[in-house]
């Protein structure tokens, strides 16, 4: 009995942790609360919020379907995903987690796409935004704006590798097998595809409208909430000794590895939250590589807060998490990989040394600028990563047509 149930006690053991450390250190615990909801109200909130709502507009209107079936001769031989998969993958890059996941789910509930389609979806759209790369770890922690397009081109060409290898997943399956004969033998003008999914639709502009900020709202709160929680058991790890005793210990139980113990702290929390463990890992005394590895790995994760988030979104239409955390290990291994290879291969070490920073970068003006500014800077972004997504769509559907008899 006791066996079977070992994942349930060992969780209610650890949350009974988590509440005797909020009674015994209120102060930390309130300090550690008030720093994530900060974060949450001041970046999160204004940066995912436009997002989610006009990711279900679209959907809602048919403009996803329309990009899916300009893009499905790319996404079907690549990462055996429809065509939608590429809506889902620029959007997740250009605003980050967990809007990716969000996509996906969105494209599923509305049967865009296969269960099997969806997993393997889900590995490739769950990326950073490469705002929170070059701007937050590259401009703002290493202070070396010139680090970032090398973590960012590493990071996504770690998804990509991910949604290649996860194009195998369960291909011999039937259920899959007919989905992708459907769908490669049916040819439907986008146009005419678009307008019959919003025609199946059927809900009015108003009611479009708001069911998209509803479910904006209850998914930005839920994020804010994880954000909280995730902020806490970091502060819990910090103070209570619990890190430093594990991380001592650890780094002798394997000598032969000369493993640092703040290496393997900054990793623990960087498994837990990005942020925080980026900070960590750029104060240890390492070479700088090592450094930019541990810190690809990091970004490659997205740490348990992050991946709790995708967690929330994808449990509503029951995709399997297990598999998913699985490839974002691979992903975190493949980034630090790309970012060895780049880092030697190109022979850049002296241009990556220099510790010139940019005195107004674009991070910094983004996290002094006020909520409507930031909330505008995001609508601009959604709104050129679309618009490029159109005009691509519109030239591949015009030479689909040149080709056509």
């Amino acid at each position: 009995m006791f066996k079977k149930n070992i994942g349930s006690i060992l969780m209610a053991m650890m949350l009974c942790i988590l509440v005797i450390y909020i009674v015994i250190f209120p102060n930390e615990s309130f300090q550690a609360a008030q720093d994530g909801l900060m974060l949450w109200f001041h970046i999160v909130l204004p940066a995912l919020l436009p997002f989610f709502i006009f990711v279900e507009l679209l959907i809602g209107f048919g403009i996803v379907s329309f990009l899916g079936s300009c893009f499905r001769p790319i996404m079907r031989p690549i990462f055996n995903i429809p065509g939608e998969g590429a809506f889902a993958f620029f959007m997740s890059i250009a605003s980050g987690y967990p809007v990716g996941a969000k996509i996906t789910a969105s494209l599923l509930e509305n049967n865009t796409c296969t269960k099997v389609e969806a997993q393997r979806m889900l590995s490739l759209c769950s990326t950073s935004g490469p705002l929170f790369i070059i701007g937050a770890v590259a401009t703002g922690i290493l202070r070396n704006p010139k680090m970032g397009f090398m973590l960012a081109v590493a990071h996504y060409l770690s998804a990509i590798t991910a949604g290649v290898v996860m194009r195998f997943w369960s291909a011999k399956k039937k259920k899959d097998n007919i989905y992708q004969i459907g769908s490669q033998s049916k040819s439907v003008h986008p146009l005419k595809e678009m307008l019959e999914y919003r025609k199946k639709d059927g809900r009015p502009f108003g009611v479009l409208m708001g069911d998209a900020v509803k479910n904006g709202m209850n998914l930005i709160l839920m994020i804010g909430g994880f954000i909280i929680l995730f902020s806490v058991i970091s502060a819990m790890l910090k103070n209570s000794g619990f890190l430093f005793f594990f991380s001592k210990n650890l780094s002798k139980m394997l000598p032969f590895l000369s493993l640092d113990p703040q290496a393997i702290a900054s990793v623990i929390i960087g498994m837990l939250e990005v942020t925080n463990g980026v900070k960590e890992c750029v104060l240890i005394d390492m070479a700088l590589l090592n450094k930019l590895m541990l810190i690809s790995f990091m970004i490659g994760f997205g740490g348990l807060s992050i991946n709790a988030q995708v967690l929330s979104v994808i449990a509503k239409v029951n995709l399997r998490f297990g598999l998913y955390s699985v490839i974002k290990l691979f992903q975190g291994a493949a980034a630090a990989f790309y970012t060895y290879l780049i880092f030697n291969v190109f022979g850049i070490q002296q241009v990556f040394n220099s510790n010139d920073s940019l005195n107004v970068s674009q991070y910094v003006r983004y996290m002094n600028s006020g909520m409507y500014d930031k909330i505008g800077s995001t609508t601009a972004n959604f709104i050129f990563v679309l618009v490029c997504m159109l005009i691509f769509s519109l030239s591949t559907m015009l030479k689909r047509a040149k080709v056509r008899p």
